[in-house]
């Protein structure tokens, strides 16, 4: 079944290398133009595959679907089913269904999705209104407080561990399958961030040094602050104050010359986690885990201060290379610093 829903795709692979064995010809063999090829005729022609996958597809679900019917005591019922969150859904290879309300998510096997004409990933979430085909054995959780779907075939409902309501982000420039969506959910979760709007996290952003001081503030649970003028150019007042001083007097952060600062400039990945090095340490816990830097190409270009805070966080899990490289004077990124956030509250929470 999922060799012949795949079909079409593979058939549009190999179109398209003949497509690019043609064009490694001569060109004064062709007897059509590039443009022609790469423009009307390639559109053309995946429009015309796209028709025949979904056209297969929808024809593969009722006719299993039909099927697991009448092995079922009549052909073409459904029966209704309900769930609550943490129930385990699982169907047998030709099962159908439809799920109806509520939120699932595929843990394991081949699931269909014959509405889309595209097979569900495992942790893919089900979408309400669309029929399903199990293409293998394929086991559902429900992971809102209740759902309902109907079925054809063979679906069995057991109990499990419940699962944790997905949270919703408002940001929609954080998508589900970036690299970093769990760590935004982390830090939107706890509160640690906000976005730079609404609805705009800005994972690519710079992170500023009095940004990051008020995130550790919050990550601290914000301890009460009394304004002295620790740094001069740190107002009382302003939205970064309270954490910039409290990191400032913790020891956590230093300043700049002459007494400065520097609230908006940028900090790098080394000064990351040097901070948290340095937070750790005041929360009192155990920071002699290093890990050598010899494996990373760029390992010479770490400043004798951040030596000992990089092979720490190398050595927790906190800081990850980039290709073979650290970085260590490249700006952080949100994102990246959001990451940092979640690695570490995890080497903390087990520490």
């Amino acid at each position: 079944m999922k060799k012949k829903f795949l079909a079409g795709v593979l058939a549009l692979a190999l179109l398209n290398g003949g497509v690019l064995a043609a064009f490694s010809a001569d060109q004064s063999q062709m007897l059509v133009s590039l443009s022609y090829l790469t423009g009307t005729f390639w559109n053309d022609l995946k429009a015309t595959v796209k028709q025949e996958v979904d056209r297969d597809t929808t024809a593969m679900y009722n006719e299993i679907v039909a099927q697991a019917g009448q092995g079922s005591g009549g052909s073409n019922s459904f029966v209704a089913q309900s769930g609550v969150n943490g129930n385990i859904v699982t169907g047998t290879i030709g099962s159908g269904l439809i799920w109806t309300s509520g939120r699932g998510m595929v843990r394991s096997g081949v699931l269909v999705d014959a509405t889309a004409g595209n097979e569900v990933a495992v942790g893919g979430v089900l979408s309400v209104g669309h029929r399903y085909l199990a293409g293998a054995d394929v086991a559902l959780v429900v992971s809102s407080a209740n759902a309902q779907w109907m079925t054809e075939g063979n679906w069995t409902v057991a109990t499990g561990n419940p699962v944790e309501p997905p949270v919703s982000l408002p940001f929609t420039d954080v998508g589900t399958g970036a690299w970093y969506y769990g760590d935004v959910v982390y830090v939107y979760q706890k509160r640690l961030f906000n976005g730079d709007s609404p609805t705009r996290f800005a994972p690519d952003g710079k992170m500023q040094r009095c940004m990051m001081t008020t995130v550790l503030h919050r990550l601290a649970g914000e301890p009460a602050v009394s304004y002295s003028a620790l740094f001069q150019d740190v107002p009382n007042g302003q939205w970064y104050t309270a954490g910039t001083i409290w990191a400032g007097s913790m020891g956590v952060v230093s300043g700049v010359a002459n007494s400065q600062f520097d609230p908006f400039s940028n900090v790098t990945r080394q000064e990351i986690a040097v901070i948290l090095y340095r937070y750790a340490q005041k929360m009192g816990y155990d920071v002699s885990t290093s890990a050598s830097l010899a494996g990373f190409r760029d390992a010479g270009s770490v400043a004798s201060w951040g030596q000992t805070a990089i092979s720490w966080a190398v050595g927790v899990g906190i800081l990850n290379g980039s290709d073979g490289s650290l970085l260590p004077n490249g700006d952080a990124t949100r994102a990246e610093v959001a990451a940092m956030l979640h690695r570490f509250a995890n080497w903390a929470e087990k520490a």
